[in-house]
């Protein structure tokens, strides 16, 4: 039997076709290849369909009542999630017309009727692999995008530091940048305990979302639950809330703030714990990767330098 994440690793297809009996065969054959199958029966279910599931391909009949398939397929190209998904029209026109038609409206592929359904398998199995690698390729030019972003906060950062700054306003940039470089809807940083006479508390939220404010920043960061790896700088990475050990007030708090996802980064000054940066994703939960735990984790390193350069200047400054 096979785990829930791998049932969600394995590609699902969406078929939509208005005979039952068609749409039983494609069915079958799909599953007989190993992938997940959901239907529609005409191009408004498959409309639907498709935006409730998002599946990694559409298997879609040409003719079907009152929507036919290309009207469906150029609609389906209309919506979110929709760019480099194959989309294969099942038809039993064969002429240039109907094939130009097809691709006009945004097929990726066609296949006549009758089917023969080891052809049907063969272009199936191609099309979702041209798919995965395309978007493989995107993630790639999007993690690219993202390191060069947060190569340029650090060198903003570091560029501060090499001259008088005001530790307030510097902190206050770096929330701000940090939540539209790492793509969350929240990110807050905040000082554990009073320090240089104030505690310092940091917040950039995404319009819609609730603020940390009405909430003990103690809930906000684990303190309880995770002191010990904050002091010893560990980072910690939940990536979905709903499988997070929480006492019942502390999950009641994060899903008053839409909390999916989340990642507490501990600010360590002179070897102890001063505080943390905390991203919070709302939207959707997050499968946090190795590199951009990474660079959480120098941003951490930075932010201790910058505070322990303030702490510097206010004891020398208390001592004349």
């Amino acid at each position: 039997m096979r785990s829930d994440r791998s049932q969600e690793q394995t590609p699902l297809i969406l078929v939509a076709d208005d005979d039952r009996a068609t749409r039983l065969l494609l069915k079958l054959a799909m599953e007989e290849e190993g992938y997940r199958v959901v239907e529609a029966k005409d191009g408004e279910q498959c409309l639907a369909a498709f935006t409730r599931w998002q599946p990694d391909m559409v298997l879609l009949d040409a003719i079907m009542p009152e929507m036919d398939g290309f009207t469906c397929c150029q609609r389906l190209r209309q919506l979110p999630g929709s760019t480099n998904k194959p989309i294969l029209i099942i038809t039993a026109l064969d002429d240039q017309d109907s094939i130009d038609r097809a691709f006009a409206a945004g097929a990726t592929d066609y296949i006549t009727k009758p089917i023969y359904w080891a052809v049907l398998a063969q272009r199936v199995r191609r099309l979702l692999a041209t798919s995965q690698a395309l978007k493989q390729f995107e993630h790639l030019r999007q993690q690219f995008e993202q390191q060069q972003q947060w190569k340029r906060l650090f060198e903003t950062i570091a560029q501060r530091l090499s001259q008088p700054f005001d530790l307030r306003q510097l902190l206050d940039a770096t929330v701000t940048e940090l939540r539209s470089i790492a793509g969350v809807e929240r990110v807050v940083l905040y000082q554990q305990r009073r320090r240089l006479g104030m505690r310092l508390v940091f917040e950039s939220v995404a319009p819609g979302y609730p603020s940390i404010e009405p909430i003990p920043l103690e809930i906000i960061g684990l303190e309880s639950q995770y002191q010990t790896q904050y002091e010893q700088g560990h980072i910690v990475a939940l990536s979905d809330l709903a499988l997070a050990e929480l006492s019942p007030e502390t999950r009641e708090q994060w899903e008053r703030l839409n909390i999916k996802a989340a990642l507490m980064v501990p600010i360590i000054v002179r070897e102890q714990f001063w505080g943390l940066v905390c991203a919070h994703q709302c939207q959707t939960t997050r499968p946090w990767e190795a590199w951009e735990i990474e660079q959480f984790s120098f941003l951490g390193y930075l932010l201790a330098g910058a505070i322990y350069q303030a702490l510097l200047r206010h004891q020398l400054s208390t001592n004349r």
